[in-house]
């Protein structure tokens, strides 16, 4: 009992601090129900494939004797063709990690048939879990990191503040928690904490502990094996660095089995492609790779599509230490860390997709948010207070943005994809519902349908909550039912960013029942940002096709709050080709 009372005194800080970000997901953020998806679902899918399916193991099966298992795999979007043979895109290393929950969950549910194919709600919640649980690791190393550094309590719960409140940490804990970033972000630090300590100890047990994680993290993603970079600026000196060189030769024992250990845990993921493919290496990453003739750096660091300083701009301020360490004269830090810096950043935008997909900012680099806040810490640790009060004013804003920007990203304001200035500063702060989906257009192939009808409506100034309908017409008299795949409604405003009016439209069958109904906030008509005077429109896409018999159509305007003003009104009909 002393030893777990003993434990959770050293962690308190971190729980705390992990507490007001769960507080701020419930009250705030907002909870998800599915946090396995996209890459998520490649890094985690190692586990139900070996523990639920048992179809892991597949170089020698014949797809025709067992379809229903490559049916299974084909169908989850993240395994490639390597000679015929699906396998896994993504390496293992966050399923390692997420194993114990996996298995928690599998031993408090017990294998039902509710949880049959390892993506039900207890697997999701589970995974949310241990995102929290490797930030919270994540925050007490790096607890453990400036404690070696001296810096002060004040110091050290402001740095894991900003860290898990200020940066991207936020959505990678919650909205995508099956990514490998928070994963990566714990096995990074601690290889950090490790590698610093013994520098200090020169104890072979610290040793072989950077070389587990140092493997580990290659394990989760490879590229971040440049995290060895880092390793002259923990030495603090090149005599430091010669003395320990030498140290590890004298003890080449020693030294050769941590590298044996690092070498048998990177092994782990070519013996698993081995079972799914019968061959040991192999490349999945089918078109994607490193360009080193064509780095994205001002786009990684600066872009409105997914730049680092714009998605989490409290790194800049970190960034003011490199100015600190130079106006300090402590050159060799500088150049040290400047020098890792660079390496990562030509690395990351060198990515032939340098944006990396759809995701909330520069998400490459969440890995590496520890060393932003040991710099951080550093130049934090010295100031005087007035100063410290100063320079946390903005800070404390940019923390609120970041909260405000990760709501925006989970509730479909932000676009996870197509973000540029126009659209960055129309929905910049907003987190009203009528912002929601505002950037997500739905657009019909030009070539792939046909204008089959279309009326014209007229004008129409209509006061504050009121119900209006615009039209009302029956299918019955248009051709090719079965072939209707959209309903555009175009119209005149000026879209002022206060207007919380909706277009509705409506289709019920001969016998009143709805079979198709959405709404729209009117500001998503816009097609040249908000508060100017334009022609806009949206198209209402069906799900499926009617069927030939007669249908009702409906056109309302709901004005809510405002009163609404528009024209040119109109509503077409468009079919396929």
């Amino acid at each position: 009992m002393q030893k777990i009372l003993a434990i959770l005194k050293s962690i308190i800080n971190e729980l705390l601090i992990v507490f007001i970000l769960i507080i701020l997901i419930n009250n705030f953020i907002g909870n998800v129900d599915i946090t396995i998806k996209a890459d998520g679902i490649g890094y985690y899918d190692y586990l139900p494939s070996i523990f639920i399916h048992h179809d892991l193991n597949r170089h020698n099966l014949k797809e025709i004797k067992e379809p229903e298992k490559f049916n299974r795999i084909n169908s989850l979007g993240v395994y490639v063709r390597n000679n015929s043979l699906p396998v896994n895109k993504y390496p293992c290393g966050v399923a390692i990690l997420e194993l114990p929950f996996f298995g928690t969950c599998r031993i408090t549910n017990g294998e039902t048939k509710t949880l049959d194919d390892g993506y039900q709600a207890p697997y999701q919640h589970f995974v949310f879990y241990a995102a929290l649980f490797y930030l919270l690791l994540a925050i007490f190393f790096l607890k453990k990191i400036l404690v070696l550094y001296n810096c002060n309590y004040t110091t050290i719960i402001t740095a894991q503040l900003l860290l898990v409140l200020g940066t991207s940490v936020t959505d990678y804990v919650n909205f995508d928690a099956s990514f490998s970033h928070i994963y990566s972000l714990f096995a990074i630090t601690a290889f950090i904490f490790f590698v610093k300590k013994y520098f200090e100890l020169k104890s072979f047990g610290m040793y072989f502990l950077a070389c587990i994680f140092l493997g580990l993290i290659i394990l989760i993603r490879p590229v971040n094996g440049m995290i060895v970079f880092i390793i002259p600026f923990l030495a603090g000196s090149v005599s430091k660095i010669n003395e320990i060189f030498k140290y590890l030769l004298k003890h080449l024992p020693k030294t050769l089995l941590g590298l044996f250990t690092l070498l048998c845990i990177i092994a782990i993921q070519p013996f698993l492609w081995y079972l799914q493919t019968g061959q040991f290496f192999i490349y999945t990453y089918n078109g994607e790779k490193l360009n080193f003739l064509k780095p994205e750096v001002l786009n990684v660091l600066f872009s409105y599509k997914k730049g680092l300083f714009v998605y989490t701009p409290i790194l800049l301020f970190c960034l003011t230490s490199l100015f600190w360490l130079l106006f300090k004269r402590k050159y060799y830090e500088l150049v040290t860390s400047l020098l890792f810096l660079v390496v990562i950043t030509f690395v990351i935008s060198s990515w032939s997709t340098w944006d990396y997909g759809g995701c909330f900012g520069l998400r490459a680099f969440v890995d590496y948010y520890s060393i932003f806040f040991i710099l951080f810490a550093l130049m934090f640790d010295k100031m005087v207070l007035w100063v410290k009060v100063i320079f946390l004013i903005p800070v404390i804003f940019l923390v609120y943005l970041n909260l405000v920007q990760t709501y925006q990203y989970k509730e479909y304001i932000l676009h996870w994809l197509s973000m540029d200035k126009a659209k960055y500063w129309t929905v910049f702060m907003k987190t009203e519902d009528r912002y929601k989906g505002l950037l997500w257009k739905w657009e019909i192939d030009a070539n792939k349908v046909e204008k089959v009808n279309e009326q014209k409506l007229g004008n129409y100034s209509l006061p504050a909550h009121c119900d209006t309908v615009l039209t009302k017409f029956s299918t019955s008299q248009l051709r090719d039912i079965d072939k209707i795949n959209t309903f555009q409604v175009g119209l005149t405003s000026d879209f002022k960013d206060e207007n919380d009016a909706k277009i509705a439209l409506t289709i019920t069958d001969s016998s009143g029942k709805a079979v198709f109904y959405h709404d729209r906030y009117l500001l998503h008509f816009n097609s040249e940002g908000l508060n100017k005077r334009q022609a806009g429109l949206f198209n209402y896409i069906l799900p499926q096709k009617f069927v030939n018999q007669q249908y009702n159509v409906k056109l309302e305007a709901y004005t809510n709050s405002n009163k609404l003003d528009i024209s040119d009104v109109t509503i077409s009909i468009f079919s396929d080709k």
